[in-house]
């Protein structure tokens, strides 16, 4: 799913492959918040619930604001900016090091002047309020770069933050694990499966709770791994028959359990 574009020109933007699975995480959260919706209903009516949930429909409605903009524009609607913020992603130094940078009003653009090291940006009328920062993105764009190409992209970030700027660095997979605001929020903890040598890093929880604990961690079951517990805990039924299943084939478990 492609929803870029120029806003200015509308020219279509090309092919871009994400390289993530951008539906496929955002729909197992809004599962999970639709059960604990479901238990919900169970405890207070005693009855059961069927949740169904559409991909394609959860990730629409996180795509509102954007379906509805562009619809008023194929109506002729005047010109619709939510947005006076511009918005950069800027090389810096090193081989394909990144940051982003965005510059959200004339106030910030100031600091961001200060942060260069050249105060007469702030006033450059090129720069100097939201429009004409828009109307000369490219121009702005270039400003950008020939600071953050001299500084790493946590440099950059951590200055650009220290003024109170938005900006952070491109972060790739491994970086996220030394990402010090993430580790900070303890966002990842380590994780051990059995069929795998070394420690793994999980996702933590969803959010830290003051009063509720972290929710017990566990890798993914192996196939059969609980089927001795639910025939017997939930199904009741008793060892025997259960072991008589598994060596009939009727029921499988994972080996050790």
């Amino acid at each position: 799913m492609d929803v870029r574009g120029s806003p200015e020109g509308r020219r279509p933007a090309p092919f871009y492959d994400a390289t993530t699975i951008f539906p496929d995480h955002v729909v197992g959260r809004v599962v999970a918040i639709l059960a604990l919706a479901a238990l919900i209903h169970r405890d207070r009516t005693g009855a059961g619930a069927h949740v169904h949930v559409s991909q394609a429909e959860v990730v629409v409605n996180q795509l509102d604001t954007l379906f509805v903009t562009e619809a008023a524009r194929a109506a002729g609607a005047a010109e619709i900016r939510d947005d006076i913020s511009v918005h950069a992603v800027c090389p810096c130094a090193g081989d394909d090091e990144w940051c982003v940078i965005s510059i959200r009003s004339d106030d910030e653009w100031r600091c961001a002047a200060l942060v260069f090291d050249k105060p007469e940006l702030a006033e450059d009328l090129r720069f100097a309020t939201a429009e004409a920062r828009r109307a000369n993105r490219a121009e702005l764009s270039a400003v950008l770069a020939a600071w953050t190409s001299t500084h790493s992209p946590e440099q950059a970030a951590r200055l650009m933050q220290s003024a109170g700027l938005a900006a952070g660095p491109m972060n790739r997979p491994p970086d996220l694990l030394e990402d010090p605001q993430l580790a900070e929020r303890q966002l990842f903890s380590t994780m051990v499966h059995p069929l795998i040598a070394r420690q793994m890093p999980a996702e933590t929880g969803p959010a830290p709770f003051r009063h509720i604990p972290h929710a017990p961690q566990r890798p993914a079951p192996q196939a059969g791994q609980d089927t001795r517990a639910i025939c017997q805990e939930l199904l009741g039924m008793s060892p025997e028959h259960i072991e008589q299943l598994i060596a009939e084939g009727v029921l499988f478990a994972a080996a050790g359990t």
